[in-house]
C-alpha cells in the first residue's frame, strides 16, 4: 500500500516541475519532499522525474503513474469527505481565498469568533491573491467575494451570490479640476486612469454608453493608464492620479466620497450588475465544514 504523504508528495513536484515549490506548498523542506519521492521511486523501481540543475520533468513512467497517483487521492479524499458526513461531525481544515482584505475586514472576520466558538474543530486558514485566480495553481475549500468570471473560467464550480452592487467611477476634486469633468463616455478617452496590474486590457474603464441602462454585458472605454496597481487604487485617486473604477458601497469609497476626497462621475452611466459571488467544489458528497462556513457566514450578510 502507498502513504498517503508520499503520493502527495509526489503529485506536487509533477505539478510545480520543482522539489522547492512542492515543499512550500505542502510545508516541508524539499530534503523531506525529496526523500519521499526517491523511496517511491524505489518501491516502483522505475524513476518518475528526469532530474537536471534547472528543472524537473516526469519520466513516460512518471505520467503514467501521475494519473494512478492522481485517482487514489481523490479516492482517499472521496471516503475522507464520506466518513465526516456519516459523522456528522464538523472537523478538518477549511482554505479561503479572497482577492482583497477588505472583503474579509467586512463580511468574515467580525464574527470568526462566534464561528470558532460554534465550530471549534474546524480549522480555518484565509488569504488574499489580488491577481486572477487559477483553482489548478492553487487549490482552496472556498473562493469568497469573488467576480464571476471565475465561474465562467471553471464553469464545474458552485457558486453563490454574496451581493449586488454597482461599479462606480470615481475622482478626487484635485484631479476633476485639473483636468475637467467628462459628461459623456467618450469624453474619458481624454482622462487617465488607474488601473489593476491583472486586468485584460489593463487600461479599459468600465462605463455603460447608453445612461441608466440595466444591460449585463459591462461595456469599457480605452483610457491612458500611467499607473497599475493591485492594490490603494483609492488612495491614488485621492492624490489625484486618475479615475478609478470601483464597488461604489465599499466602505473606503463611501468614507472617501462622504469627506469630499472622490467624487463620483458619470453616475447614470455607471455598470448596475455587478455581483459578487462565493465558490466552491462541486462533488459528490458535501463537506458538513464547507456547509457549516457557508450557511454560518451568509446568515450574517444583513449585518454586512
Amino acid at each position: 500500500m502507498f502513504k498517503t504523504e508520499t503520493l502527495i508528495a509526489f503529485v506536487l513536484v509533477a505539478k510545480h516541475r520543482s522539489f522547492t515549490l512542492a515543499a512550500e506548498e505542502h510545508q516541508q523542506t524539499p530534503m523531506a519532499i525529496s526523500k519521499q519521492v526517491s523511496q517511491l521511486e524505489q518501491r516502483l523501481g522505475s524513476p518518475l522525474f528526469e532530474r537536471t540543475t534547472r528543472k524537473v520533468n516526469l519520466t513516460q513512467f512518471g505520467q503514467s503513474f501521475l494519473i494512478k497517483a492522481n485517482n487514489i487521492l481523490e479516492q482517499h479524499e472521496a471516503l475522507q469527505d464520506w466518513l465526516e458526513t456519516q459523522s456528522g461531525e464538523f472537523t478538518g481544515s477549511l482554505k479561503i481565498l479572497s482577492q482583497d482584505i477588505q472583503t474579509y475586514e467586512e463580511t468574515i472576520f467580525p464574527w470568526l469568533a462566534e464561528f470558532n466558538q460554534l465550530y471549534p474543530d474546524i480549522e480555518l486558514s484565509f488569504d488574499v491573491q489580488e491577481n486572477a485566480i487559477d483553482i489548478e495553481q492553487k487549490p482552496n475549500d472556498i473562493y469568497w467575494g469573488v467576480a464571476d468570471y471565475l465561474g465562467q473560467k471553471h464553469p464545474g464550480l458552485k457558486r453563490r451570490s454574496l451581493w449586488k452592487t454597482k461599479l462606480g467611477i470615481f475622482a478626487s476634486p484635485k484631479y476633476l479640476a485639473k483636468y475637467g469633468t467628462p459628461q459623456t463616455p467618450a469624453e474619458l478617452r481624454e482622462h487617465s486612469m488607474i488601473s489593476h496590474t491583472h486586468s485584460q486590457p489593463d487600461n479599459a474603464l468600465a462605463v455603460n454608453q447608453t445612461p441608466n441602462s440595466a444591460q449585463i454585458e459591462m461595456e469599457f472605454e480605452i483610457l491612458n493608464a500611467p499607473i497599475k496597481t493591485v492594490a490603494c487604487h483609492s488612495k491614488l485617486a485621492i492624490d489625484g492620479l486618475g479615475l478609478i473604477n470601483a464597488l461604489h458601497d465599499n466602505n473606503d469609497i463611501k468614507q472617501a466620497v462622504q469627506n469630499k476626497q472622490l467624487v463620483p462621475v458619470l453616475t447614470e452611466y455607471w455598470y448596475q450588475n455587478a455581483e459578487i459571488y462565493l465558490y466552491y467544489h462541486n462533488v459528490k458528497i458535501e463537506q458538513p465544514k464547507v456547509r457549516a462556513f457557508i450557511d454560518f457566514f451568509l446568515s450574517k450578510r444583513e449585518l454586512w
